[in-house]
């Protein structure tokens, strides 16, 4: 495997080409196809992802692809790019400005590499394994929240507001942007103090979780337990749900104390 910062720009340049593609195409979708409840795709969509996995596998041939809408290649490698072309696609169907491209590494089975382009502000965030994370190249952390506290932030997914109440009144004001790979990296920025969701598929988060871990936060199952390495025979890559929890590390077992406690309320 090349250097990681070495590939890091490349991937940088294609999440911005893919980006493009979005920006033209915002606002004069035509057609919407509806792949499951709540769960559309546009032919931004496919125009995106088309140009993503053309431009990794014409760079990188012994990798691994998979992407949200056209699945997985037939390239057996430890190398896998996991790509959202659009994250946030019911956002951007309806002209909502809250949208990303989200390109991922993983190197059996561990993040290594996340970057996450909102085309909307021109935001690139962007991370290697070892080497911190950043948004437009300046560094960026987590917060220094220790503790749940009710003027913080935390990014939910929509199901999760509508099921979780008592773990949300603990978190502060609740917010759900359309987007996973947003939510982690507001976490990051340390904009949020975590962001919770039991709907994610792997091609949502792989991006951002080496974004937030190299900003200094925690990201695991809601259980607490680790989300990676994936085995190589992983549900995960078959587009079954990954749940995850994100924080800023401090609040982490908090937070998955709570989360078990209102399990157990519910239970009994």
């Amino acid at each position: 495997m090349p250097e990681l910062a070495e590939i890091l720009k490349p991937v940088e340049e294609i999440a911005r080409e893919a980006g493009d593609i979005l920006m033209n195409y915002y606002g004069e979708i035509r057609h919407i196809d509806y792949k499951g409840i709540g769960d559309i795709v546009t032919e931004a969509d496919k125009a995106a992802e088309k140009l993503i996995t053309e431009r990794l596998e014409s760079r990188f041939p012994d990798y691994a692809t998979l992407g949200e809408e056209f699945g997985r290649s037939a390239v057996q490698s430890d190398n896998c790019w996991v790509t959202d072309p659009l994250d946030g696609t019911a956002n951007y169907a309806a002209r909502c400005p809250i949208f990303a491209v989200a390109i991922g590494l993983l190197h059996n089975g561990v993040p290594v590499l996340g970057v996450v382009f909102d085309p909307n502000t021109d935001r690139m965030f962007s991370a290697v394994k070892g080497g911190g994370a950043t948004l437009n190249g300046g560094s960026i952390r987590i917060n220094n929240r220790e503790k749940l506290d009710p003027i913080g932030l935390f990014g939910f997914g929509s199901p999760v507001l509508e099921t979780l109440h008592p773990f949300i009144q603990k978190c502060g004001k609740g917010r759900s942007l359309g987007s996973a790979a947003l939510h982690i990296c507001s976490v990051a920025t340390g904009y949020f103090d975590g962001s919770l969701d039991f709907y994610t598929k792997l091609w949502d988060i792989a991006a951002a979780a080496v974004i937030l871990q190299e900003a200094g936060g925690s990201m695991t199952h809601p259980s607490g337990v680790p989300l990676f390495p994936l085995s190589t025979d992983s549900s995960a890559y078959q587009g079954h749900n990954v749940p995850f929890l994100a924080t800023n590390g401090k609040i982490h077992e908090e937070c998955v104390n709570a989360l078990e406690a209102d399990k157990e309320n519910s239970q009994s």
